[in-house]
């Protein structure tokens, strides 16, 4: 009989005899990792005009977003006297030892060192999160690949998709910078945190019971974090905790909402001394005590239902193009709804078709959803892309199966 000293040692000296490249793909974690490395590459790829891209000034790539805004916040917090902001205080935050040590007159001056955490370190890791999430969902090493790997390429996806659009320079000068995260706005570390969030969950279905506490605590450090860089997560942020509460219980939940407060203690400092409340959003709070404006906000509520027509109606007249992907992707989550439902079951269809339903629906009934879907729908796009492999796979897998019962039949006749 084998000892199990001996199998380590063939099992190590067959690994060799693969070859180093196929002894760490056959591994999980080293699929992820070659993966992390291929978006690696995409990023150096736009970062270095190989593949040319308009809108780009140096090291500045298309931005679009609120970046001025942040570093006035990030200024008027360094000099001791924070000033009301729409932002939330997290990409501030991460943007105050660069305004420090390199005194930036304008966010240009700054871009380098925000685009490389955002597009190389959150943009990289997200690739391994993606695979994590849907490998614990689906317990499928093979569709976790399929699922990052897409993530990975994506940004080049972006890039050639639009050839046959009209303005397809400025549309993929605009797209591909957003796709890669090679900007410096709070909507890569807002999607990263969530990816970090879900990813903790997936594993925690099959956890051992010692790490469940630091498992959960990180979910809600994770939480925390994702709700301090864009207050948009705040939905998806409230279906997660009633998931972790249903799923895992009272204890699961008080340890996450302890460490999503700690983390998000910042905010509430922030809000406290600008706004008076500890709990609250720059876009609701420039004047939070006076009635007159609370009727003028509701009024004017970016979110409300009546929007989803409008946008529906917007995307018919001006982007029908997007109409029939748009299709495809519903129809993909429907079956993969029943498929992953029936054979994983309702905590692995809550996390990955659950969280993106729960951060899309409120962005849908949002006026600015239809003028940058892809800035406000990233966070779900890596959990739409697993949700297509998935589906892909068990349509894939009943067509064969499907076959070879076919097959069997005419072999008995």
């Amino acid at each position: 009989m084998m000892t199990q000293a001996s199998a380590g040692t063939s099992q190590a000296g067959s690994q060799l005899q693969q070859g180093p490249i196929r002894a760490l793909l056959s591994r999980p974690a080293g699929g992820l990792a070659v993966l992390m490395l291929l978006r690696w590459a995409i990023d150096l790829i736009f970062w270095l005009d190989l593949l040319p891209l308009r809108g780009r000034y140096g090291w500045y790539l298309y931005h679009g977003g609120d970046q001025d805004l942040m570093l006035a916040l990030a200024r008027s917090i360094l000099s001791g006297q924070p000033t009301p902001s729409p932002v939330a205080i997290g990409q501030p935050l991460m943007m105050l030892p660069w305004v420090a040590l390199l005194t930036p007159s304008v966010y240009t001056d700054m871009v380098v060192p925000l685009t490389v955490i955002n597009g190389f370190l959150f943009g990289g890791l997200s690739v391994v999160l993606t695979g994590l999430i849907a490998q614990g969902v689906t317990g499928n090493r093979h569709l976790a690949w399929w699922a990052a790997g897409l993530w990975a390429v994506t940004p080049l996806i972006g890039y050639w998709a639009l050839f046959w659009h009209p303005d397809y320079l400025n549309q993929r000068g605009v797209i591909a910078p957003k796709l890669a995260w090679m900007n410096g706005l709070a909507d890569p570390p807002a999607t990263f945190f969530l990816l970090l969030s879900v990813a903790l969950l997936a594993l925690a279905l099959k956890h051992r019971r010692e790490a469940f506490f630091w498992q959960m605590v990180g979910v809600g450090a994770a939480l925390g974090g994702a709700v301090i860089f864009r207050i948009h997560m705040a939905p998806v942020v409230a279906f997660l905790i009633l998931y972790v509460l249903v799923a895992h219980g009272w204890r699961a939940l008080l340890t996450i909402s302890g460490a999503g407060l700690l983390v998000y203690l910042p905010q509430a400092l922030y809000n406290q001394v600008v706004f008076g409340i500890p709990f609250t959003s720059g876009y609701v709070s420039t004047n939070l005590f006076d009635a007159s404006y609370w009727q003028s906000m509701l009024r004017t509520l970016p979110f409300s239902p009546t929007h989803i027509v409008e946008t529906a109606v917007y995307f018919l007249s001006e982007r029908a193009w997007l109409i029939a992907p748009a299709l495809a992707m519903v129809a993909a989550a429907l079956l993969a709804l029943i498929y992953v439902w029936r054979r994983e079951g309702w905590r692995q269809a809550a996390l990955l078709l659950g969280v993106p339903a729960a951060y899309l629906g409120p962005l849908l009934m949002s006026w600015p959803f239809r003028e940058d879907v892809v800035r406000f729908s990233m966070p779900a796009i890596p959990f739409m892309i697993a949700i297509i492999c998935y589906t892909i796979w068990v349509l894939w897998g009943e067509v064969r199966a499907r076959r070879a019962g076919t097959s069997r039949s005419e072999a008995a006749c």
